[in-house]
This record gives structure tokens, sequence and C-alpha cells, in this order.
């Protein structure tokens, strides 16, 4: 899921419940306050209204009805409620009548909306009437509750912004400070809850953050290797020139002209993996992924080194020929160069490589019978411009590329780079990544 998914699925799911929450609270309310309110309001008027009808209809009955309008204009007098005097006939409905002809209250509703309370004064065939006067209940109560809904809705919402604008500042913060280049700030990783919408934001920021001080420490690694390095083959150049300056023989000359060219070579080499290893670092993920044959590529560069190195034994051991093998050849080939290269280094007399695949994955292995990696220099050995002392290996060459361009070409493929201990008695390091047809590096 997406981070703008994620946050609008999440601010949905908060607005739909608060407002059935806070919506169900507020009708609650209504119901419970104002409505139950109401009804007993009408019907307390309802009340008064059939006291007055019967009590006048009863006054009415005692007068002859030559004597009702006369009757009528003095109740009016002394009543809140004025009554009017309408002729039966006007009330068409037999079942109405009948009602009346009960001595009941019946109520109609006026072509005006207006509600009239009619009661049938006994042995006449006339009606009292009496209009009710609905009480206008005062409109306040419901616009407070309609504010009281919108600003508990707002009040959630906010509530639930809370921690998402407190993880971007502290995202805003980070960045600021690494604009700023700020040394006691600029690589602290921001720490974010598990839940919290940013999450992966804040994630992917880290992984930049760890990425930029592994480079920054590569280079400053990178500069005093190389100033390490070129200082003592230019030194013995140095020396090898101002020996042949003083020899007047030509043998010397030839011999000290022999060592510079030994000395030129050697910087070429450190030149050759310094481009090697930039080249890699600044690939893009972009790799040429192929199927090809990789017994073929593996046992024409086993036979190439194993002609270079005469005195040592190289083994190839491939039991099951892959069906398909999805790589970069030249960048696989390459980092298994590398590998063998460093295991003639440092074996006392073999070397082994395999290859195997299992449940999809390729692994290409390299094993030596030298004195093996202490455990906990096997993670260092990666890193850039990283030699063992004497004490851990037999001896100490290249320029501590090798492995860290071993480690990138794997994770060029989404695979990894590992060493343990081998049963030869050395090391044992294992190339793996997955035998796909494309590799998604983002």
């Amino acid at each position: 899921m997406t981070l703008s998914t994620q946050i609008f699925v999440r601010l949905y799911l908060v607005i739909i419940s608060s407002v059935v929450l806070v919506g169900w609270s507020v009708d609650f309310i209504w119901q419970t306050y104002y409505s139950g309110q109401d009804e007993n309001s009408h019907h307390s008027e309802n009340y008064h209204h059939e006291e007055i009808l019967t009590l006048a209809s009863k006054l009415f009955e005692l007068e002859p009805a030559e004597n009702y309008p006369e009757k009528l204009t003095t109740i009016n007098q002394s009543s809140s409620l004025p009554m009017a005097l309408v002729p039966q006939q006007e009330i068409q409905a037999n079942a109405l009548e009948s009602v009346l002809a009960e001595n009941k209250i019946i109520t109609l509703e006026n072509d005006d909306g207006t509600l009239t309370a009619y009661k049938q004064i006994p042995g006449s065939n006339w009606l009292l009437a009496v209009q009710l006067i609905e009480k206008q209940q005062p409109v306040w109560p419901k616009y407070l509750l309609l504010l009281v809904f919108y600003s508990l809705i707002a009040g959630i919402v906010y509530i639930w912004t809370l921690p998402l604008t407190r993880d971007l500042k502290k995202l805003e913060c980070a960045a600021s400070d690494f604009a700023a280049s700020k040394r006691e700030k600029w690589d602290v990783e921001v720490q974010v809850p598990r839940s919290s919408p940013v999450k992966h934001l804040a994630d992917a920021y880290n992984k930049l953050l760890a990425r930029i001080k592994q480079l920054l420490h590569d280079q400053q690694e990178m500069s005093h290797a190389i100033s390490h390095e070129l200082r003592t083959p230019l030194a013995r150049i140095k020396f090898s020139l101002e020996m042949a300056i003083n020899h007047q023989q030509s043998e010397p000359i030839k011999e000290q002209l022999s060592s510079v060219t030994e000395d030129v070579n050697e910087i070429q080499r450190l030149v050759d993996e310094l481009l090697s290893y930039a080249s890699l670092e600044k690939s893009s993920g972009v790799i040429n992924i192929e199927k090809g044959d990789i017994e073929s590529l593996v046992a024409t560069l086993v036979e190439k080194l194993r002609r270079n190195s005469p005195d040592k034994s190289l083994e190839l051991v491939i039991d099951k020929p892959p069906a398909s093998v999805f790589c970069d050849g030249y960048l696989i080939e390459r980092g298994l160069q590398n590998l063998i290269i460093n295991g003639l280094n440092h074996c006392h007399t073999l070397v082994r490589v395999s290859f195997r695949q299992t449940n999809n994955i390729n692994q290409l292995i390299v094993e030596d019978d030298g004195r093996g990696i202490p455990r906990d220099e096997r993670r260092r050995v990666f890193d850039s411009f990283v030699r063992l002392t004497q004490n851990n290996r037999s001896k100490r060459t290249g320029f501590g590329l090798g492995l860290t361009i071993v480690k990138r070409i794997a994770q060029l493929h989404n695979g990894q780079v590992s060493v343990n201990a081998s049963e030869l008695g050395g090391a044992q390091f294992i190339i793996q990544w997955p035998n796909v047809s494309s590799i998604n590096t983002d």
C-alpha cells in the first residue's frame, strides 16, 4: 500500500467513525433532553384545551341556544384561549359526527396547517372550537448541537493529525539539519513509531542517510589509502632513478629501470581497481541480466587463473549443471575472479570453486585451505580499503578493494556475499543471488 493510499484510508476511517459516533451521541442528547420536553409541552397544552372545552360545554349546556353568543363573549373575556361557535353542519364526516355525539373532543387540521379542537355542546347542534397554538421551540439548541457536532469532528481529525505532523516535523528538522551540515545532528536517524503513516518515508530517509554516511566514510578511506599506496611506489621510483643516475654501468641501470617498471605497474593496478570501484559505486542499478552458461563461464575463468598460478591447486566442482542461470555475466565473472585471486593469495596449496542452485537461488562458492578469517573480522573484510594484518592472513596483498567490489556486484543482483569457515581449513566465500530474468533495485 502506497503512502498516499495509507493516509487516505486512515483519515477516511477516522472521519467515518467519528461522524457515526458523534452523530449518535448528539442524536441521543436531542432525543433525551429536547424531544421529551417538546412532547411534555404538547401534552400539557392539549390537556389544558380539553379542560377548557369540557368546562365551557357544561356552561353552555345550562343556557338556551339564543344565549350562546352572549355566553361566549363572557367566557372569552376571562379566558386566555378564545373560543368560537361552529354549526355542526360544518363537520361533514359521519365518523366525526359519531365521535362528537359521544361527547369526545376531536382535532382537525385547517387549510393553513393550524389545528383546531372541537367539542359538541350537549343537547344542541353547535360546536365549541378552540384553535391550538403550537408553542414555538427555540432554535438555538439545534444550532448549538450542530456546532458541537462539527467541532467534535474537527477536534477528532485534529487529534489524529497531531502524530502525523509531529513525525513530519521530525523529518523536516532532520532534513534541515542535513542541509545546514550541522556536525552534531546531520547524521542522526529519524525514529518514528511503527504505526506512523510516514514510517516508510522515515525508513527511506534513514536508508539514504546510511548510504551517504557510507559514501563519506569510503571517500575518507579512499583518500587515505590512495595517499599511502601511491607514496610507497613513488618513493621507490625516486630511489631507483637516483641509483640509475649514479651508476655508469648499464646492467645496474637496467635493474633499477626494471624496478621502476614494477612500481609503475603497481600504480596502474591501483588506478584500475579505483576505476572499477568507482564505476560500480556510480552505477544506477541497471545491469545487463541475461540467460547464460554459468558452467562454461566458471570453467573458462578457472582454467585461465590455473595457468597463472601453477604452484597452487585450483579445483572446479559442479555436480549437476544448472538448467538456466540469469545474471550479468561480465560482473559475475569479475566478482568470481576477485574471490579466486583472493583465495590463491591466501591459501596454502588448494582453492576450490563450486556452483549450486537451490530453491531458485544461485550460489558461487570459493574456499581455500589457508588460515581463514576470524569471526570478528568477517563483516569488516568487505569494507573499502580493508586489508587484514599478518596474523590473520598469510600476507597483505592488493589494495583492499577486491572484496568490496564483490559485495557491490552481489548487491546489484539483489543478492549478498558472505564469508564462513571452510571445511578445507581456510575461508569460504559465497556469492548468492536470485535466479530471475529481471532485477528490481528500487
